[in-house]
This record gives C-alpha cells, structure tokens and sequence, in this order.
C-alpha cells in the first residue's frame, strides 16, 4: 500500500469524511476526526472538539484477509 505524505491541515477535505490527523512534534497519538459543518470544527470520534492538529492523511482501507 502506498501511503502518502502528511499533508498540512489546510489542504484537509471538509466533507465530513474521517481523515487521521497528528500535531508536528507532539507526543500525541494521531487521531481519527471529521469536520462537523454545523459546528465549524473537528470532532473525533467521541464528538469531542479536536483542536491542534497539523498534518492530515486520509484514513486508509481495511486489509481484506
């Protein structure tokens, strides 16, 4: 699988869709999150308000076997 490079959050798509999401030089673990168009921020998976992150890459497929 070819994984792409992070990209910076500006470049993140705002669709709604879950992307993987880091903070350049944290010790953070990357997260899941979406773009909640209602409230104009990323919410992870607990619809807690994301804030910090730097880079995004989208979120890859599940292995089949």
């Amino acid at each position: 699988m070819n994984v792409s490079a992070w990209e910076p959050m500006t470049t993140a798509p705002k669709d709604g869709s879950e992307i993987l999401v880091c903070k350049a030089g944290s010790d953070d673990a990357v997260e899941l999150v979406a773009w909640n168009i209602v409230l104009a921020t990323w919410l992870d998976r607990n619809a807690e308000p994301y804030h910090g992150a730097t880079h995004w890459l989208p979120v890859p497929p599940v292995p089949m076997n």
